[in-house]
C-alpha cells in the first residue's frame, strides 16, 4: 500500500475512545517505537533542556524517598531521574492505558507502573503514601474544569503525610517556547483542553487548596526559561 494511502487511513482512524488519532500518534505508528523515541528526544529538546530539568528535580528529592510521579507518560524524564538518583523508588501513574514504556530495564525493579489511574483514584486504592509527589508538565494538561479536584487530592496527600514534598515542573506562559509548546500540545499531540498555568496562578491554586504550605522557586526558570519548577511543603 502506498504511503499516502496509509496516512489517509490513519487520519480517518479513531482511537479506542472514538476520538480522531492525533498527528503525533500517526507519526509514531509510521516510524515505529525506536525511531519515534529518537525523534521524540529531538522534538522535546526544542521545549526543554531535559538534563537541567532532571538535575533540578533530583536535587529536591530527599534520600531514599518514595516518589509518586503523576502523569508519567512515556517515562523518558523519569528514566533519567532514576539514573541520577539510584537511591529512590518510584510509582508512576497516568490516565492513559500505558505509562513508563520508555523506562529502561536497568531501572525497572525500582518502578511500579499504574496506568489508567488518576491521583484521586490512587488515593482511594490503599496504595502507599509517597514522600514526594512529582508532577512534570502535567498541570497544564489537566482541564480547567477538573483542576481544582486535582489540587484537592494533593491537599489530601498533605493531610496523610505532613512531611510531603510536592515538586511541580511546568511552563510559564508568554515565552515563544511556551507558545510553540501550546500549539504542539493542541494540534500535534491532540490535547484540545491544554491550558497554560503561570507560577503565580499555580501558587494561588495550591496554597488555596492547602493553606499554610510554604513554596519556593528552584533555579530552573533562570537556567532554562520558560520552564520552571516549584517546591511546596508544610
Amino acid at each position: 500500500m502506498a504511503v499516502s494511502a496509509i496516512v489517509l487511513r490513519l487520519c480517518r482512524a479513531r482511537d479506542d475512545l472514538g476520538a480522531p488519532i492525533s498527528p503525533g500518534r500517526i507519526v509514531r505508528i509510521l516510524l515505529g517505537d525506536r525511531a519515534f523515541r529518537a525523534v521524540g528526544r529531538a522534538y522535546r529538546a526544542v521545549f526543554v533542556d531535559l538534563n537541567r530539568e532532571i538535575a533540578t528535580i533530583a536535587a529536591e528529592i530527599p534520600p531514599h524517598a518514595h516518589v509518586l510521579d503523576v502523569g508519567g507518560g512515556d517515562g523518558e524524564p523519569l528514566d533519567r531521574l532514576l539514573a541520577l538518583r539510584p537511591d529512590i523508588r518510584v510509582t508512576t501513574i497516568d490516565v492513559s492505558p500505558s505509562v513508563g514504556a520508555w523506562i529502561s530495564e536497568t531501572h525497572a525493579s525500582r518502578v511500579v507502573r499504574i496506568p489508567s489511574t488518576t491521583l484521586e483514584r490512587y488515593l482511594t486504592s490503599g496504595a502507599p503514601i509517597p514522600d514526594v509527589l512529582l508532577a512534570c508538565d502535567v498541570v497544564h494538561h489537566i482541564p480547567r474544569a477538573v483542576r481544582a479536584a486535582f489540587f484537592a487530592a494533593v491537599a489530601v496527600l498533605f493531610e496523610r503525610n505532613g512531611g510531603l514534598r510536592f515538586i511541580v515542573k511546568d511552563v510559564e506562559p508568554g515565552h515563544w517556547r511556551a507558545t510553540l509548546g501550546y500549539f504542539s500540545d493542541r494540534y500535534v499531540t491532540g490535547d484540545r483542553t491544554v491550558s497554560p498555568v503561570s507560577r503565580a496562578d499555580l501558587v494561588v491554586a495550591i496554597t488555596g487548596s492547602r493553606p499554610g504550605l510554604h513554596w519556593r522557586e528552584t533555579g530552573l526558570f533562570n537556567a532554562d526559561p520558560p520552564n520552571y519548577a516549584l517546591v511546596f511543603e508544610a
